[in-house]
């Protein structure tokens, strides 16, 4: 399936937690903006290293992850435990027969870009027109009211990371189309050692640009809050379900 992480897997979680994410920051500003004891469902759970975090933080919260990926969801429930709920379904297409208070998107699913000038959101949804009812689908599994939440990010750039002593982490990142509503890019990631590739992937993400995106989540019946903001850093763009 496109924009799996099936072939990085087994690097994954050591890539993420090297400093390319603080879940227990991200964790804790997720839950302070939706509240104790909440029903969460979380778009593109992965590995579970953000569930982790909420409900180490919140205990009473009823906490649902749901993912594309077999692989990743395999290493969410060893992660959890039965401390969470792990749903193998497309967002777009997912029929959880339940209603939540908040979902959130930690970059599994949508994104924030804050470049500065503008803003954008971005998706790894293949099918661009399937962004729209995929956003109506997440609406319909919340409660009238309920927040959706997409992690601001910065604009994606080409690197090179040592992870450890042998494995070097490298993204880069191509231009492929660009249209008045959004542009599409390639995003490459390879997992190296001793210059022998150990695992590499690619993904699609489509940038939609802020006419376009705002005009999307109204249609799917979402209202902007507000951008947070937090001591530590981590950010989060808040809709609100009509």
């Amino acid at each position: 399936m496109v924009n799996e992480y099936t072939k990085m897997t087994e690097y994954y979680d050591l890539c993420v937690t090297s400093g390319y994410y603080d879940y227990e920051g991200l964790a804790r500003e997720a839950h302070s903006i939706v509240g104790d004891g909440r029903e969460v469902l979380e778009l593109g759970v992965g590995t579970g290293l953000l569930a982790e975090k909420y409900v180490e933080i919140d205990p009473k919260s009823e906490f649902t992850g749901v993912d594309f990926s077999p692989s990743m969801l395999e290493i969410a429930k060893k992660r959890l435990g039965g401390k969470a709920k792990l749903i193998e379904a497309d967002v777009v297409t997912m029929n959880l027969n339940a209603t939540f208070d908040a979902a959130i998107s930690n970059g599994g699913v949508w994104v924030s870009y804050d470049c500065g000038d503008r803003w954008e959101v971005g998706s790894l949804i293949p099918n661009v027109e399937a962004n729209l009812p995929g956003l109506v689908n997440v609406a319909g599994h919340l409660r009238e009211g309920g927040l959706l939440l997409l992690n601001v990010q910065n604009p994606h750039d080409n690197f090179d990371k040592e992870l450890t002593s042998e494995v070097v982490y490298s993204q880069s990142v191509e231009d492929l189309v660009e249209t008045a509503d959004y542009r599409i890019v390639k995003k490459n990631y390879m997992f190296k050692k001793d210059e022998e590739i150990l695992a590499q992937e690619q993904h699609k993400i489509t940038l939609f640009n802020q006419d376009a995106y705002q005009v999307m989540f109204e249609k799917a019946g979402f209202d902007f809050e507000e951008i947070s903001s937090s001591s530590n850093g981590d950010r989060f763009a808040i809709y609100k379900k009509r």
